[in-house]
This record gives C-alpha cells, sequence and structure tokens, in this order.
C-alpha cells in the first residue's frame, strides 16, 4: 500500500492543469484500439479534494441510499491529530464534482497515529477494519463489503500474501462484522467491480471483483465473481474465477469459472504494467471501462517518485476481451494511481464522466511535476464514441446460472460426473 509521507493537504477545490496532459490515442499497449470509443478528452483540469480529506485507492460506493462513500487508506477525514492518519478510514460524499464534501463515517474509531507513533508495528496503525489495508469496497443488497489485506513487503513492492477476510457493514459503515476468512495469495488489492447503478446493480446476481499479484507495475490481472450475501462474499469458497471463454450464439463470449483460485486465467496479461487496475460499468455505452496505471521505474523509490502512465480500456463483458481507449504519458500529474469512473458521475449518454484518483504519495523525481494531491483528485472526461451498441443480450438471472452451471470448472472434477451434469441438464 502506499504510505504517504506528506502532511495534511490544505489545497481549495479550483481548477488546476490537466492531469498529464492531452488524453492520446497513441496505443501503447498489447491490446486492439476500440472500434467503439474512439477518443477521450479532458473537460477541465485537475480539482483538489477539500481540505479536510486526504487518502489514497478510493474506491467508491454508489449507494442505495443515493449517497456516495469512499474508502481511504493512509489518511482520513477530519483527522483530530496533526500528521495523524488511520490504515483505513470511510468517508460520506456530498456535493456533485467537483465541489465535494467529505464526512467521517464511523462510530468508536480507534484512535489516530503519526508515523512516530506507528514506529513501523502494523499493530500500532489502525482504522475501523483493523490493522490492514483495503482496497476492495461495495455495496450489495444494502450491505456495505471491505477487503481486510494481510500485510506485505511493500517497500520492496513484493507479491501480497492474500486477505484476512472481507468485512461487511449492515449500517453503512458504522459498525463491521469480521468473519476472518482468508483468502489465499497472490490476492490482495481485490477491488470490487462498479455495477453502474444505486446499491450495486447486479442483474445477475453476482458481485465481480478484479486483482493483480503486487502493488505496483502488476503483470496479470484475474477476475473473481461471487453470489450477493453475507455467507456467499465473505467465504472464499463461494467465489469463482475466471477460466476462460468459449464462443457462445451469436459470436458472444461466454465464460468459464472455477473454483480454483490457482487454475484462474487472466483476464489481462501485460508484463511489469498493471498498477491498482478499477473497473466501473458505463450504462450510457454498455461498456465496463478499466482504468490502471504503471510506472516508468521497477525498483522502489524510483518506483514511486519516477512518473507514471494512465491506461484507460473498455470491454462488453467484466472479463473481457478489452480495447485501449487512451492513455496519458505523465498522470498524477507525475505518480498518479487507483484511477477510476465511479459511475453516479457518468452523463446518461455514457460520454461524459468524472475520474478520481490519488497521487504523489512518496513525492516526485526532480524535474517532475508534483501538483497531483494525495487525496481524492477529480478531472472531467469527455469520451468520442460511436452510436452505443445494444446492450449485449442476456437471460435472466436464473437462466443465466443454469447456463453456467454446465461452462463450470471445478477444480478436480472428473469426466463421468461433468456428463452427469450434462445429461441432467438435458432432461430438465
Amino acid at each position: 500500500m502506499a504510505t504517504a509521507q506528506a502532511g495534511q493537504p490544505t489545497h481549495p477545490a479550483k481548477s488546476q492543469p490537466p492531469p498529464g496532459g492531452p488524453l492520446s490515442r497513441a496505443n501503447v499497449t498489447p491490446l486492439p484500439s476500440s472500434r467503439l470509443i474512439t477518443g477521450a478528452s479532458w473537460l477541465t483540469g485537475r480539482y483538489n479534494p477539500p481540505a479536510n480529506q486526504w487518502g489514497d485507492i478510493l474506491p467508491t460506493v454508489w449507494s442505495n441510499d443515493g449517497s456516495t462513500y469512499v474508502l481511504m487508506d493512509d489518511g482520513g477525514v477530519d483527522v483530530p491529530k496533526p500528521g495523524g492518519f488511520w490504515r483505513q478510514s470511510l468517508a460520506k460524499i456530498t456535493g456533485a464534482p467537483p465541489h465535494l464534501r467529505f464526512q467521517r463515517v464511523g462510530g468508536a474509531l480507534p484512535p489516530p497515529h503519526t508515523w512516530s507513533e506507528i514506529g513501523g508495528d502494523p499493530d500500532n496503525d489502525d482504522g475501523p477494519l483493523g490493522p490492514y489495508y483495503s482496497t476492495g469496497f461495495a455495496e450489495a443488497g444494502g450491505v456495505f463489503y471491505a477487503t481486510q489485506q494481510r500485510n506485505w513487503n511493500w517497500a520492496a513492492n513484493g507479491s501480497y500474501t492474500g486477505l484476512v477476510g472481507i468485512a461487511y457493514s449492515t449500517d453503512h459503515g458504522n459498525t463491521w462484522g469480521f468473519p476472518s476468512k482468508p483468502f489465499p495469495a497472490p490476492l490482495g488489492n481485490l477491488n470490487f467491480v462498479d455495477g453502474g447503478g444505486p446499491g450495486g446493480a447486479y442483474p445477475d446476481g453476482y458481485m465481480y471483483a478484479i486483482g493483480t499479484e503486487r502493488e505496483f507495475n502488476a503483470s496479470r490481472m484475474v477476475l473473481g465473481r461471487v453470489q450477493t450475501g453475507v455467507a456467499n462474499v465473505t467465504d472464499p469458497s463461494h467465489w469463482q474465477w475466471y477460466a476462460g471463454s468459449t464462443t457462445g450464439a451469436g459470436g458472444a463470449s461466454v465464460p468459464k469459472w472455477t473454483t480454483s483460485l490457482a487454475a484462474a486465467v487472466p483476464t489481462l496479461n501485460w508484463s511489469g504494467h498493471i498498477t491498482y487496475p478499477q473497473m466501473a460499468y458505463d450504462p450510457g455505452l454498455h461498456r465496463y471501462l478499466l482504468t490502471f496505471t504503471y510506472s516508468y521505474h521497477a525498483q522502489a523509490p524510483a518506483l514511486w517518485k519516477g512518473g507514471a502512465q494512465l491506461v484507460i480500456a473498455e470491454s462488453a463483458n467484466p472479463w473481457g476481451p478489452f480495447s485501449f481507449v487512451a492513455t496519458s504519458r505523465n498522470f498524477g500529474p507525475s505518480n498518479g494511481y487507483g484511477a477510476a469512473f465511479p459511475s453516479q458521475w457518468m452523463s446518461r449518454d455514457g460520454r461524459t464522466l468524472w475520474l478520481k484518483w490519488a497521487a504523489n504519495f512518496d513525492g516526485c523525481a526532480k524535474g517532475l511535476d508534483c501538483s497531483g494531491v494525495y487525496g481524492f483528485n477529480v478531472a472531467e472526461v469527455r469520451l468520442t464514441a460511436k452510436a452505443p451498441a445494444a446492450k449485449p443480450a442476456s437471460a435472466t438471472a436464473a437462466q443465466a446460472r443454469r447456463r453456467h452451471k454446465l461452462l463450470y470448472v471445478l477444480s478436480g472434477l472428473s469426466l463421468p460426473l461433468l456428463l452427469v451434469f450434462a445429461v441432467r441438464r438435458r432432461l430438465v
């Protein structure tokens, strides 16, 4: 987890220059260029967060109560101690971009600590979810879910070591339950996909999440899904992992799923180029928008200080295949990460959106623009797109679940058992 060394920002919410220069269609990725979204441009410059907010990663939820909530790591809102922060904390956002207001959420929070008080001991670094970083945040059925990451060697950009569990809250983050059911490595930054509507918007009954094997410049992105409900979401044995696709009727991509994380097939491969991916469904364009960055240097501290590039991609499905949309070569400016398009701030036609991100948690290398704030930066983006594609045809949730049963790839499942499933399905 990026751990900020700077103090709390005090910047007003006024427009700054664009974050990293123009958005470009020069395709630097291994992905094909999108035929649907043919351009992107900044409509505004970058806006700083309000003076009372700081922190990073910043996954947001469009709640069923109509409000927006954000989870922050290594920061907080109205922290009652100079230089203090929480390992993770929650805030409610009101107003519309770029003029946002943040109000801290939570009852009896642990006391915030400064770096000197923590003294290198993670157990001295707490938040409402305990001494854990959290990068995955979602709502389904009025319940909040937040991941609890096992510590890892972040100073050397080491591999993730899994999750202690997924916590849940039935009162919009004021109190939390901790089932403490661990998820295996290399999961760490398991980040829920924004379904494109209030309360989660899960038309097939599944929540989706993406993750990589390390924090900065990972190489593989995997996709998981789980049916909604506390007993399902918090239990790793109920999760399924993308295991490749077949081609269905009309050329549609039909996913296969496995209960074995080790058998998961990456939805994106790009060696050393995937940092904090986040994904949101754009209902106006019927597309999933994937955003991530990568650093120009492989080793810390240059990894954090030496500049980063933003990539925007799209797909008709959360499992891809993805197509390249646009890039910003000096994003943040300079060291931005955790970029995403929250669905609550998308226009009806899906073409005008607000991007959020954090930047420069450890400063900048000499000569780079270090104006990006360690907090909730926003800027408005306009996508150039052809007439929206028809919404992908889909069966009812029950039909979809029945169809997927035959495509399951269960770890260790025998061929005779698969044949039994096939015969039973034909007899239904």
